[in-house]
């Protein structure tokens, strides 16, 4: 008998009461979670009812603890579900009791709820709802319509399928309006356009398109956010003359397939006097890195991270943003065929440096992981890391990096190698091997020829 099985039943007990938690992360769920990504509970053989086959003892403790039944990960087809699975439902969520449920649901029904078995038991548990992750076709939403409110709910993960090539723009959806406790919005990246009419006022996360947001609602819920993260697929005619400050904001994102016009108007409008972390990413610089400077010196802030995913980048507009960014302990770039002078301000030289510091003096992770440069270009940036990791002769590290109190660096520790990095250039590999092999953390991004 493994002694597992002699365990005090309130130690099995305690053990089934927080197990749930190692089968869903929400702090990994960028995107939405399916029945395929976690335990599908209408399986006997799998999670959790597996538990209950161990030992009479498992058994009695598993059915006892209703939190080991709270993670409901459900499919519901196109077909009429077989009775079996019908009552396994019934079973599960009766072994839940009152608990509180995370619920995964990916739905493809299109008739009626109350002609689905499992949709109607399910449904009957929407009081007790904390966490939604919600995979839907858009023929699908007239099933949730008439489902609310959601008394217990805060986190929703939404993603809107379509079947056909070009979805509807105007539909305005009302099923989560009624939502007291809401307050972490994700949507899956999809083509959809649909308006979602939500307490958007009390969000404290909030990450999908801005073609989501009701018009009517303005931009003012902006301000309570701690985290948020944009695709500007849409414009919000109040933009031009609105200004939202939003004090508790630490991480901001925000991305356009196109011209960056709604991400500049969006960053025009921002500041966040709290912000840590910036990532942008756009397809082109038109007005862009004016529309970042602004916010940056609007807010005051101190940026600890920044990634910019903008690849028609030149020195110029990337000398603007990093002075603006004193900060900086990591860096994140996408650049196309980058030009030697790109690093001419990032070399660090104890000789010249109290007259003419270099930028980014707090740098320790750099990523280039997916730049592209000229030959040339490849050698400066070399230059460039040797002057932030190698210690010439005697001296010491702390010694050679320090310089001026005032001027003092840091020593770059990790080093993000260009895609498809001197893939000839073995006699460039041997100098990478080296400061590896001295401490440097030399990591490859994507390519088969990008290794030493």
């Amino acid at each position: 008998m493994s002694p597992a099985q002699n365990l005090p039943f309130d130690v099995l007990s305690e053990i089934f009461k927080y197990l749930p938690n190692l089968y869903l992360v929400e702090e990994i769920e960028p995107e939405v979670v399916s029945p395929k990504t976690g335990p599908y509970i209408l399986c006997p053989a799998k999670y959790p009812w597996s538990i209950t086959r161990i030992c009479g003892a498992w058994r009695a403790a598993a059915i006892y603890e209703p939190r080991l039944w709270s993670r409901v990960h459900l499919e519901v087809g196109q077909r009429q579900p077989s009775p079996g699975k019908v009552e396994l439902l019934q079973v599960y969520l009766g072994r839940s009791r009152n608990c509180v449920l995370s619920v995964s649901l990916h739905c493809t029904w299109i008739e009626r709820a109350k002609d689905n078995a499992l949709l109607s038991l399910l449904f009957t548990t929407v009081d007790r709802w904390q966490f939604l992750s919600l995979h839907v076709l858009a023929k699908s939403l007239p099933l949730f319509h008439d489902l609310g409110p959601f008394p217990m709910l805060e986190t929703l993960h939404l993603y809107v399928a379509h079947q056909a090539k070009t979805p509807p723009l105007t539909n305005v959806n009302h099923i989560f309006q009624h939502a007291a406790r809401l307050h972490t919005i994700r949507y899956r990246h999809s083509d959809d356009r649909s308006v979602f009419v939500m307490p958007l006022d009390q969000l404290k996360v909030y990450q999908g398109p801005t073609s989501s947001i009701p018009p009517e609602l303005g931009c003012e819920w902006i301000s309570n956010l701690h985290w948020c993260a944009f695709a500007a697929n849409g414009r919000q005619p109040d933009w031009p003359s609105t200004e939202v400050t939003a004090p508790h904001m630490r991480e901001f994102s925000i991305q356009e397939r196109i011209q960056p016009m709604n991400t500049t108007a969006i960053l025009n409008i921002l500041t966040l006097p709290s912000l840590e972390i910036l990532r942008v990413k756009a397809s082109g610089r038109f007005h862009l890195c004016d529309a970042i400077c602004g916010l940056l010196e609007r807010s005051m802030c101190i940026l600890t991270e920044l990634c910019l995913d903008i690849p028609d980048l030149t020195a110029q507009y990337m000398d603007a943003i990093l002075e603006q960014t004193p900060h900086v302990v990591k860096l994140r770039i996408t650049g196309k065929k980058l030009l030697p002078d790109f690093w001419e301000r990032w070399i660090y030289d104890p000789q010249t440096h109290a007259s003419n510091p270099c930028i980014l003096q707090q740098l320790e992770i750099l990523d280039l992981g997916r730049c592209t440069f000229t030959p040339s270009t490849e050698i400066a940036l070399l230059q460039m890391i040797q002057s932030r990791w190698e210690v010439p002769g005697k001296t010491t590290t702390r010694e050679y990096f320090a310089g001026p109190a005032a001027n003092s660096i840091v020593r770059l520790c990790t080093f993000q190698v260009p895609y498809k990095f001197q893939r000839t250039k073995r006699s460039q590999k041997k100098i990478l091997r080296l400061w590896k092999e001295q401490g440097l953390d030399i990591q490859f991004g994507p390519g088969s020829q990008n290794r030493l």
